[in-house]
């Protein structure tokens, strides 16, 4: 009974977060530029939550981060420094939220240390070597 109703709730909130879009006007958003993001962020560590409880909120709001800060929209509207600090902790919390979810808490420390080092370097990597567009 309860993943059922999980999964209903799963799909009410996939029909909500598709209805704006589909009857958005020209292409726009009725979110702000930055607003968007932090919509994005947020709703990953709602759907997070209703699934998994805390740990969800971490993993769903760090996956959510890393996303929502790495989009080309983001790239215009916030500075590289933002965009850096955003993506290494959405990178920790995704990693502790791993961590915590398959070991317990020793683990989601170990998880946070790797996220954090593993978004860092993509970060920088990302700088040094910018992507080729075809």
């Amino acid at each position: 009974m309860k993943r059922l109703f999980l999964s209903f709730l799963c799909v009410m909130v996939l029909t909500a977060a598709v209805a704006p879009v589909a009857s958005a006007q020209e292409g726009r958003s009725r979110f702000g530029r930055k607003a968007r993001t932090a919509a994005i962020i947020g709703g990953g560590a709602l759907v997070g939550a209703l699934v998994a409880g805390k740990k969800g909120a971490a993993i769903g709001g760090g996956s959510g981060a890393l996303y929502a800060l790495n989009r080309r929209a983001a790239r215009r509207n916030f500075s590289s420094r933002n965009r850096r600090i955003g993506t290494v902790l959405g990178g920790t919390a995704l990693g502790a939220g791993l961590g915590g979810a398959f070991g317990g808490k020793r683990a989601a420390a170990v998880g946070a240390l790797a996220g954090a080092g593993g978004s860092y370097i993509y970060t920088k990597r990302s700088r040094t070597y910018p992507r080729r567009r075809f």
